[in-house]
């Protein structure tokens, strides 16, 4: 608090604040969150293909593994509904000797988050070393959770 110095016999203090000593501080605090910042920020690290290519319908290895959210919530392995529980099972026995171990997640658009996370922890603890993830699709497009429509049997019809 200062004091005036009028020569109109009053004296006493003056209301006015001192602002610069608060400036200071906040400026010194500013600096270190702008310091300590990057420092928390996590990262997710991505290996982004180089070059993308199309890949014909019948140029789909058959050995392939993908694993899909329905939208009920159910899942899938190679158009197969399964709990996760036995999907995580079936994986793991499909890995256990596979050259390649990669594997694709793919959800339908309405699927739950939560489940469609639940299975990607599931295949990495399957021992999958590689996950792929299939692009969003419009929900009439999705088919990761029907099966192919099986070609017809040789000799069906009449039985001779």
């Amino acid at each position: 608090m200062g004091m005036n110095v009028d020569s109109g016999g009053k004296k006493g203090g003056f209301s006015d604040i001192n602002v610069t000593p608060l400036i200071d501080i906040v400026l010194v605090v500013l600096i270190i969150f702008m310091v300590i910042t990057p420092q928390t920020i996590d990262e997710l690290s991505v290996n982004l293909p180089k070059k993308t290519e199309q890949v014909k319908k019948n140029d789909v290895p058959t050995d392939q593994l993908v694993v899909a959210v329905c939208q009920n919530g159910t899942f899938a392995l190679n158009k197969q509904v399964m709990p996760l529980s036995e999907l995580g099972e079936q994986l793991r026995r499909r890995l256990l000797g596979a050259e390649s171990k990669v594997v694709f997640v793919d959800a339908h658009p309405d699927a739950p988050y939560d489940k469609v996370v639940d299975l990607m922890d599931r295949v990495r603890a399957s021992g999958a070393e590689k996950l792929g993830v299939a692009k969003l699709k419009e929900a009439d497009s999705f088919k990761a959770c029907s099966p192919d429509e099986a070609p017809p049997l040789p000799g069906d019809g009449s039985a001779g």
